[in-house]
């Protein structure tokens, strides 16, 4: 049972949640509505709780893994069951970061000067994309918990090869959320630096 790991390393990167903090007095300016900023650092705390969230998820499978070869039916089934809760949980949170996302899109129109607005729009909806694919990560998550279940419980519906297929398009949504991500990074940090280096001023 192999699943990609998060490249969302140095914070989930989700709203850069360093360098938004870092640079809130500069966000806050006339050039950039406090909306915007406000939701990009509100944004972070959610994503800095749904990369840590999900790091967990990766270890409990490790777990489930190790219960699998010990036979360890009962312990097994516990550990499924916590993960289908926090598989709920998980998607609350990425629809709260959604809602993020669109205070930030509604602030978009009054950035200054255009380059900035185009840079802004386009982080914002490399993110948009990626919480859609965050979604479809974890409904195959949840899919995932239950065949597992029915594999435990001796149910006749299990197969080896939904789990693997289940994998599988659990790591092609890990690969596009990276990819978004890598996207979304590099159009916000192009946007900080025009105002960190006086540029936008």
């Amino acid at each position: 049972m192999k699943l990609r790991t998060w490249h969302w390393a140095s914070g989930i990167s989700i709203i850069l949640i360093a360098i938004a903090i870092a640079s809130y007095w500069i966000m806050s300016g006339p050039n950039v509505p406090q909306e915007f900023s406000e939701a990009r650092i509100k944004g972070a705390e959610i994503a800095e709780e749904i990369l840590a969230q999900q790091a967990n998820t990766l270890q409990t499978l490790e777990k489930i893994a190790q219960f699998d070869k010990a036979r360890n039916t009962a312990q097994a089934l516990i550990l499924i069951s916590e993960e289908v809760i926090r598989n709920r949980e998980a998607n609350s949170k990425a629809i709260k970061l959604s809602s993020q996302l669109q205070r930030m899109a509604s602030a978009l129109t009054s950035i200054k000067p255009n380059i900035a607005q185009t840079l802004a729009t386009q982080a914002v909806t490399s993110e948009v994309s990626l919480v859609s694919r965050l979604l479809s990560y974890n409904d195959y998550l949840s899919q995932l918990f239950e065949v597992l279940k029915d594999k435990f419980e001796g149910k006749a519906t299990y197969t080896t090869t939904k789990i693997q297929d289940l994998i599988n398009n659990i790591n092609d949504e890990v690969k596009a959320i990276n990819d978004l991500n890598k996207d979304f990074t590099y159009a916000l940090n192009s946007f900080d630096a025009l105002f960190i280096d006086g540029v936008a001023r």
